[in-house]
């Protein structure tokens, strides 16, 4: 695995693009791997984690994996190999993003001591000693006796983008596809370790009487228009950190949470995240209203791990208000998007993509899925890859809604049509 590791690390930055009469790709052993030996050999092509972490797309290295894999068996065959090509163009780009941190493995008395290192040590900044831990423990223990481990202490931390809960919930589907996931925590739990100190806490100190109507109902409003916070930056600790700031969150969130199912929230948080992504300003669709879903589901779906529902509860709530706070400009309605005159969901306006999915026929959502997956699957934004794989999952789980969730993938994905050239770091 070594050896197509490195040889999909030797490709060219271009290895996504059309072939052409020179094509990298098509002469490279790799490209006859099967699906699921080119993302292991992806996979240990990127564990390493780089010295200089913080980009974009360092953070959503593991997480575009996991969704590109995910996507993978629901593509058009005709768009089957510019898929794996993208897949491939990871660890190709990846080879290029730094130098790799000198690896200090050591040797611990016991698992248990190791993990207690690594938490200690996430807590206290040293990113050498929790690297040092993790490799330790990564052949020794599964990785989702790993993943329960952490799960409680990682959640509130807002390094890595806060985006380090997501890969936890994807742990699950990867240990299945790829030998080692484990080693995937790597890079994630070093950029937590580097700013330790950014974390939630107001769900430590919170105490209210528990809200005695519908809280899932009042959630909802509550998300529709919440009074509006201004965060110094647009990127995700420093926002999560605004609206925690002065006991907003802890105000805001504190009674409609106290007693609120991990179910409730699910339906509520990701709901908004959808509504959001379709009624709320398009400039913020790619990244703002893309991670108002992807975010808060992916703290939700640590909660089988977790010992603390209502904690999970409480920062998926968080990271929802977040966006809404910093981002939102309109108030989110129960409505759905209008009808599409052309019923087509590419090459045309957004909320006419969305209007195409959300009233079509229930005998067209496979059609649906596969067009969805396929532009997703092939196209170069990691982003666009995690949310379309987001909404799948969420119209999976929550069936009342499933047609809100697949309209926003249908907006995000012409959102894109219409802007090739849109990018942020």
């Amino acid at each position: 695995m070594q050896h197509a590791a490195s040889l999909l690390s030797g490709l060219s930055p271009t290895v996504a693009d059309a072939p052409d009469g020179s094509d990298e790709w098509a002469k490279s052993p790799v490209s006859n791997l099967s699906d699921g030996a080119l993302i292991d050999a992806v996979a240990a092509a990127i564990a390493a984690p780089k010295r200089d972490a913080d980009t974009s797309f360092l953070t959503h290295a593991p997480l575009e994996l996991a969704a590109r894999a995910g996507l993978l068996p629901m593509v058009a065959p005709s768009a089957r190999d510019q898929a794996r090509r993208r897949i491939a163009a990871i660890a190709a780009d990846y080879a290029r993003a730094g130098d790799e941190v000198e690896t200090r493995a050591r040797d611990f008395a016991n698992e248990q001591a190791a993990l207690g290192a690594l938490i200690a040590a996430m807590r206290e900044g040293d990113a050498d000693e929790v690297d040092a831990a993790l490799l330790y423990l990564a052949p020794r223990v599964t990785v989702l006796s790993l993943r329960a481990a952490l799960v409680d202490e990682i959640v509130p931390m807002l390094g890595a983008a806060a985006h380090a809960p997501i890969l936890l919930a994807e742990l699950p589907r990867l240990d299945a596809r790829v030998g080692g996931a484990a080693a995937l925590l790597r890079a994630p739990l070093r950029q937590i370790a580097k700013i330790a100190a950014a974390r939630l806490s107001w769900h430590e100190r919170a105490h209210a009487d528990v809200f005695s109507g519908d809280a899932e109902s009042e959630l909802m409003a509550r998300l529709a228009a919440p009074p509006r916070v201004r965060s110094t930056s647009p990127y995700i600790a420093p926002t999560m950190l605004a609206v925690e700031a002065n006991g907003y969150a802890e105000w805001l969130l504190t009674d409609v949470t106290a007693d609120l199912s991990v179910a409730a929230a699910q339906r509520a948080l990701l709901r908004a995240g959808a509504m959001s992504m379709l009624q709320d300003d398009p400039g913020h669709a790619p990244y703002g209203w893309s991670h108002a879903l992807t975010m808060p589901q992916g703290v939700l779906a640590c909660a089988d791990a977790s010992r603390d529902k209502t904690m999970i509860v409480r920062v998926a709530a968080t990271h929802a208000l977040g966006f809404r706070a910093t981002l939102g400009k309109a108030r989110l309605r129960d409505a759905p998007p209008p009808t599409s005159a052309s019923g087509d969901i590419v090459n045309v306006a957004p909320i006419d993509a969305a209007g195409a999915v959300f009233y079509a026929d229930a005998g067209e959502a496979g059609e649906i899925r596969t067009t969805l997956a396929t532009r997703a699957a092939t196209h170069g934004d990691a982003h666009l890859a995690k949310y379309t794989l987001a909404c799948f999952d969420a119209a999976a789980r929550d069936r009342e809604a499933a047609r809100w969730f697949l309209a926003a993938a249908a907006y995000l994905g012409a959102w894109w049509d219409a802007n090739p050239g849109a990018s942020f770091e």
